[in-house]
């Protein structure tokens, strides 16, 4: 992963790794956040890249790493917005009882 971050991915916390690897259609790169777990690993955020539209394979997976970390953040955003509005869950009186 360093030599990622070195050329321009997000780096990424302690227990989660970058895994690229081909996607289905010929000329495509997928490229997944995934956080390990004590068997295996999890994804958390992904991205699929057309090689063809980047300069060179390494701007290309550099993107990849890019769109699939920022997918893995708005996720947890998402999330933790979810996490706030359980305290408001329920009925609500237009007078002022619950």
């Amino acid at each position: 992963m360093a030599d990622l971050v070195a050329a321009g991915a997000p780096e990424l916390p302690a227990g989660y790794f970058y895994r690229v690897e081909p996607a289905s259609l010929r000329g495509m790169i997928r490229v997944t956040v995934r956080r390990a777990r004590r068997f295996g690993s999890k994804e958390v955020g992904r991205s699929v890249i057309f090689l063809v539209e980047a300069a060179d394979e390494l701007s290309a997976v550099v993107s990849g790493c890019y769109h699939a970390h920022r997918r893995w953040r708005e996720l947890e955003d998402t999330r933790r917005q979810g996490e706030r509005v359980k305290d408001f869950y329920g009925d609500h009186d237009p007078k002022g009882g619950r």
